[in-house]
């Protein structure tokens, strides 16, 4: 789509849909197509018992779209569910304008914001696969080519040729992204010894702005949908000298398309495979709960398994407890464990890097060790990663018993550094 291009919005309401909900549905539609950088001029809605199977709207209700456009001079409609091939067909041949749905609009907005070569790979991929089962609208005559004299049969359609065309390129870019996976898993497998933290939330709960105060980096951050797509990993170090890699994450929205999920499997790794999550939650936005079930509704579509999960309440500064649903007192009733913050202002910070710092110590375990005086390189190592509660030089050994307390993670980088297994008295668990 160009950029302030002027189109009008549609939705329609049906079922036991609630009309609170699908305001909040057409609200966040206008800012996908705020995002995406169009014009918006008006938005359509209609109340039915369910979508029209030809045109999803009534065709009276088209009529009037059809006339507005014509007078306001606009020649994209956005629709806020996703359309059948028929559906976009018939609409397009009706009001004679463009016709993207959803799932096209979240598509070109993740192709606009995509920075890195895999971004760029992921969403391309994203969206063959969807054209894919687009094609039926773009070939109505469904001419016939290269048949006659010469060839056996009826020959290809145009619509057959496009298939065959994303299917080769489609299988070219899998490929292409599977090599840089295995980039990222080296990377992975370098840190897997360290505690990881993952940050995960509803597309503009603040994510990023709370990655940059966790690590002093200056990520890219914006009041929009999907500012950023790339993960973004980088390493701190506790006030006790604890080692934690934090990764900021791609934001979820309610109805992310499945193609993009699975197209970004390699990216949310980083989600399946942290210690913690830190699940961030716009909480000045009125029906929060609604946005925190999305989010949870995508984790378990990418097979999370029970994770430890700290809910962080951010925008504690826009809280006005009698415009919104939830006050501060109630939402602490009904997660205790959590915690509010405000990432832009710095406020709840500290309480946030407490909880962090009780989860890390929570993940210790206490070991008995036996280290051989010559085994520099081990004391070396323990003393930088591990807690030393006491330490004690035995003679008629010449070693250095050892009882200390350090990560799980830890322990195997430590059983790489140890030739003999038996040198591990115990692991308390």
């Amino acid at each position: 789509m160009s950029k302030n291009e002027r189109v009008f919005l549609v939705g329609v309401v049906w079922g036991d849909k609630s009309s609170e909900h699908f305001n909040e549905s057409m609200e966040e539609l206008q800012q996908l197509a705020d995002t995406a950088g169009c014009d918006v001029v008006n938005t359509f809605s209609q109340v039915l018992k369910r979508p029209n199977t030809s045109t999803y709207v009534g065709k009276g209700k088209l009529q009037e779209i059809k006339q507005a456009a014509s007078s306001s001079h606009v020649h994209t409609l956005i629709f806020n569910n996703n359309l059948s091939p028929s559906q976009s067909r018939n609409i397009s041949d009706v009001s004679g304008c463009n016709v993207v749905d959803r799932t096209e609009i979240i598509l070109d907005i993740f192709a606009n914001h995509a920075r890195t070569k895999q971004a760029k790979l992921q969403v391309e991929l994203a969206q063959l696969e969807y054209a894919y089962t687009k094609l039926k609208r773009k070939w109505k005559h469904l001419s016939r080519i290269q048949g006659g004299i010469g060839f056996r049969g009826p020959g290809e359609t145009q619509i057959e040729v496009d298939r065959r065309e994303i299917r080769k390129k489609t299988t070219t870019l899998k490929k292409k992204i599977k090599n840089i996976e295995q980039v990222s898993l080296t990377k992975r497998n370098k840190r897997k010894d360290i505690t990881s933290i993952a940050l995960v939330g509803y597309t503009n709960a603040g994510k990023s702005t709370l990655f940059n105060k966790l690590t002093s980096e200056n990520r890219y951050t914006a009041d929009q949908l999907f500012a950023t797509l790339d993960s973004k990993t980088r390493a701190i170090e506790t006030e006790t000298k604890e080692k934690l890699v934090i990764t900021d994450t791609i934001g979820f929205i309610r109805k992310l398309p499945h193609k993009l999920v699975s197209s970004f499997h390699s990216t949310l790794l980083d989600v399946l495979e942290a210690d913690l999550l830190l699940h961030v939650v716009d909480v000045s936005y009125p029906n929060l709960l609604d946005l925190m079930q999305a989010v949870e509704g995508v984790l378990e579509e990418i097979k999370v398994e029970q994770k430890n999960i700290l809910i962080v309440f951010n925008k504690s500064d826009k809280m006005n407890g009698n415009h919104y649903l939830f006050t501060k007192k109630n939402l602490m009733n009904k997660y205790p464990d959590s915690v509010f913050i405000s990432a832009k202002t710095g406020e709840g910070l500290d309480h946030l890097h407490e909880k962090i710092k009780d989860f890390v110590q929570r993940c210790k375990k206490y070991l008995n060790l036996e280290v051989p005086a010559d085994m520099h390189n081990l004391m070396s190592f323990l003393h930088k990663n591990a807690e030393i509660i006491e330490s004690k030089y035995i003679k008629a050994t010449n070693s250095q018993a050892l009882k200390l307390k350090i990560s799980g993670q830890l322990i195997v980088g430590i059983k790489k550094q140890i030739e003999d297994y038996k040198l591990l008295k115990y692991i308390n668990k």
